[in-house]
């Protein structure tokens, strides 16, 4: 065989494997769900398979031998006119860049493209091969969800500084009110010391609960505040149970019964020790009989009792009274802050900030709280206190470690 045989051999073999190739490739790009191309060097639509139609609303007829650019969204086509221009004067491939042509009903339609260029026997670049894939209901719900995440992102910003003016403001407040009070208080504390006339004996006392009441309710309000932004603590200590809750019953004998109310207790002979602050655990149960005694009418019983809870590392603390009981429309809210129940406002004091400090302060230790109630017969708090250290349940502040003072 001659050398000229030879060579019209080998390239006739090359082109019959070249058009094997274009065949197979082009009923593989029958198969796909996506749009699969072929496109020449000036740009112009060589093939595509038929799911152009379903996806850009184009028959392939329709694109055949039509230019790539002309059916781009006008806004980007320069842009991405030099993109392609380089895919092609460099042969390069492509991976994931992002198209963004019209459909025939004018909508945006945005192709993630992938391409690799169409070589012929001498190594020259003759066209690009590739698939367009709709990636439109991706990128806009991408988009959506980012502006979503930069509006929640600013709003909890916004919150955050809310929240610490808040604070500012409370913590002057509290200070604006507690000067005046020291000095009340002191005033009050040497007339005290003077020989006074059974009427101004009773104006003093007057004056002192008066006092107590009102720093009571200031130090609540910047307990609050300072749970709101994750800045409240508690110093969680071992407290033998059963002295200390008799103790505290004790203290609170005389605030009841000058509300003319019957405190009744339930109190097992021997208790298991707790892990708890016992400033704040005093908080929370006398947060819970000061409600007890705004919501109900006098005589009315009001019952503290504390029980190795079913959980046996907690102890469960109980305040029930035979009050008004809490209307069903008011429940969802009975822990929010200044949250009154509308019924018994006449015979009320205070912000309405005792149940959620309460909540928040049974939480830092670790604890729940919860309640049952019926209207017209009263309502029972509960709440556990752990027998031993442990991190609180809740979110909203700032974790602690636990405490190392707490050993049975």
């Amino acid at each position: 065989m001659s050398d000229n045989s030879k060579g019209d051999s080998i390239l006739n073999s090359q082109i019959s494997q070249s058009q094997v190739e274009s065949m197979l490739f082009r009923c593989f790009a029958e198969e796909l769900n996506d749009i699969v191309w072929e496109g020449s060097n000036t740009i112009a639509v060589t093939f595509v398979n038929s799911k152009v139609y379903d996806i850009w609303g184009y028959k392939p007829e329709e694109l055949i031998g039509k230019n790539f650019l002309d059916f781009m969204v006008p806004s980007k086509r320069e842009e991405q006119k030099k993109v392609i221009d380089s895919m092609v004067e460099n042969k390069a491939a492509v991976n994931g860049i992002h198209l963004y042509y019209q459909h025939r009903n004018g909508k945006t339609l945005i192709f993630e493209t992938r391409a690799k260029p169409i070589l012929d026997n001498n190594g020259k670049c003759v066209g690009h091969r590739g698939i367009f894939r709709d990636v439109t209901n991706y990128i806009l719900q991408e988009k959506r969800l980012q502006k979503l995440y930069k509006q929640e992102k600013t709003a909890f910003t916004d919150l955050e500084n809310q929240m610490q003016q808040r604070l500012e403001f409370t913590r002057a407040l509290a200070h604006e009110l507690k000067t005046p009070l020291t000095v009340i208080q002191a005033a009050n504390e040497l007339m005290g010391t003077q020989i006074l006339s059974p009427e101004l004996t009773n104006i003093s006392d007057s004056i002192a609960r008066g006092v107590q009441s009102l720093q009571k309710r200031v130090n609540e309000l910047l307990d609050l505040a300072k749970g709101e932004v994750g800045i409240l603590t508690v110093n969680r200590k071992l407290i033998k149970t059963l002295p200390y809750i008799t103790n505290l019953i004790n203290d609170l004998k005389p605030m009841v019964k000058m509300r003319n109310r019957n405190l009744l207790t339930n109190i097992p002979d021997s208790l298991p020790n707790i892990c708890a602050d016992e400033q704040r655990l005093t908080q929370i149960i006398s947060n819970l009989v000061d409600n007890s005694i705004k919501y109900s009418t006098e005589k009315a019983a009001i019952t503290i009792s504390v029980r190795q809870d079913t959980n046996l590392d907690n102890i469960l603390f109980q305040v029930t009274d035979t009050g008004f009981g809490i209307p069903p429309d008011k429940q969802i809210e009975i822990f929010n802050p200044y949250a009154r129940i509308r019924k018994a406002e006449e015979h009320t004091t205070g912000l309405g900030i005792g149940l959620s400090l309460s909540r928040t302060l049974v939480e830092l230790h670790g604890g729940q709280i919860w309640f049952e109630t019926s209207e017209g017969i009263g309502s029972s708090f509960y709440f556990t206190m752990p027998k031993y250290a442990r991190k609180r349940m809740i979110t909203a502040v700032k974790k602690r470690q636990p405490d190392e003072n707490c050993h049975n």
